[in-house]
């Protein structure tokens, strides 16, 4: 009884859409998986189960193959070519055993598939490994986007230090050459070449000083909003350039010992109602996969262009480097959780699944990319220029 209870709790949150054009099938797997706590809709064909899923947004997808209107196959295609559930797992059902028909099933994006008459532990098992694969996802991505911010924190506090040990040494010279001043006149007789030469060097130390501390400055107002927006989901107005200026800001620890130039085409009044902060990361990543994968380690020179154009309504960014591009083989998994071809190096295959999953979910855009191996890498993202909901 208790291991039950356990059980009906943990479900309990998660939502499971099944679509089945067979009443009765319907009505047993639901009062079962009901009775392990997951809220249960139902859906007897394949247009009724788009319909439900772009409005209820279910944790998980049970999917009949041999359905009238559109078949399985056809309604899990249209599901994952939907920005609003192509994330969202889909496990098929149906007495079909050929290998041809599983591997339609996996082609069209399904993660599972049941075999007709279902077995109801059978089921629960295979449902509740998805949804433990589906968390941890979320939680690596999660851990990705932490970890980004404190690579983000630790090249600020490098970048900071340079100014403020500057500054520093500066005023500890300000304060020699001030007691030198006043020790030249407790004289009786002034020598006004020391004294003119001590003026100087107090002048220009006051330049250096102030310089410097307007660079910290400065460092500290760009790490500031550029924090702030990486862990805030607020839609607000901002100036597009600023932003993208930002991001290259806190990023310049890491590009100072390369020779790679970043140039900027964007125009500077340019105003959006948008997530600043998914842009930045977006960026951010964009930027890091260019300085690591990118250029050919030793490579001393390259370039990365940040273009951005108003087009009607939305905003067109194409970012690109003249790297060593990817290779074909590569280029269509570019986008998928966990892809990397850099594992042994410590990469963790997230970077450019999270640039996806921001640009479709959080800026409510497109992202694609164009490569030719050795000739460099594109990447193309279009999103509407004021956001009404995130």
């Amino acid at each position: 009884m208790n291991t039950e209870i356990s059980t009906q709790s943990r479900n309990q949150g998660y939502t499971l859409l099944i679509v089945d054009d067979n009443p009765t099938n319907l009505g047993v797997l639901s009062d079962y998986l009901e009775e392990q706590g997951f809220e249960i809709l139902l859906a007897e064909d394949g247009y009724a189960g788009l319909e439900i899923a772009q409005f209820a947004q279910p944790n998980m997808i049970l999917l009949d193959v041999m359905m009238p209107g559109i078949d399985g196959f056809e309604t899990c295609r249209r599901l994952k070519s939907d920005e609003k559930t192509q994330n969202i797992p889909v496990i098929f059902m149906t007495a079909l055993e050929s290998t041809k028909d599983k591997v339609n099933g996996f082609k069209v994006g399904g993660v599972d598939y049941i075999t007709k008459p279902v077995q109801q532990e059978e089921v629960l098992a295979r449902i509740s490994t998805h949804l433990r694969i589906q968390a941890l996802t979320q939680e690596l991505v999660q851990s990705e986007k932490m970890a980004s911010l404190g690579r983000l924190v630790a090249g600020f506090a490098h970048e900071l230090n340079t100014p403020l040990g500057v500054a520093i040494g500066s005023a500890s010279m300000l304060q020699e050459e001030s007691k030198k001043i006043n020790g030249l006149m407790e004289q009786e007789e002034v020598d006004v070449d020391e004294l003119l030469s001590a003026l100087d060097v107090i002048n220009k130390g006051s330049d250096l000083t102030l310089s410097n501390l307007e660079r910290a400055a400065n460092l500290v107002t760009s790490f500031k909003r550029t924090a702030v927006d990486q862990t805030s989901e607020e839609v607000r107005s901002f100036h597009l350039k600023e932003v993208i200026n930002d991001t290259i800001n806190t990023l310049h620890s890491r590009f100072k010992q390369s020779d790679i130039s970043i140039q900027v085409d964007c125009p500077n009044l340019l105003k959006v109602k948008s997530l600043p902060g998914a842009l930045e990361q977006i960026l951010t990543n964009l930027l890091m996969n260019s300085l690591i994968h990118g250029f050919n380690e030793g490579q001393n020179a390259g370039v990365i262009k940040i273009k951005v154009q108003l087009l009607k309504k939305h905003l067109h960014l194409e970012y690109s480097d003249n790297g060593k591009g990817i290779a074909a083989e590569n280029l269509e998994k570019i986008f998928e959780p966990f892809f990397t071809t850099h594992r042994a190096h410590g990469g963790s295959g997230l970077g450019m699944y999270i640039c996806y999953n921001l640009t479709t979910t959080q800026l409510q855009g497109t992202i694609s990319c164009e490569s030719t191996e050795g000739f460099g890498v594109v990447f193309k993202m279009d999103y509407p220029i004021s956001l009404t909901s995130t």
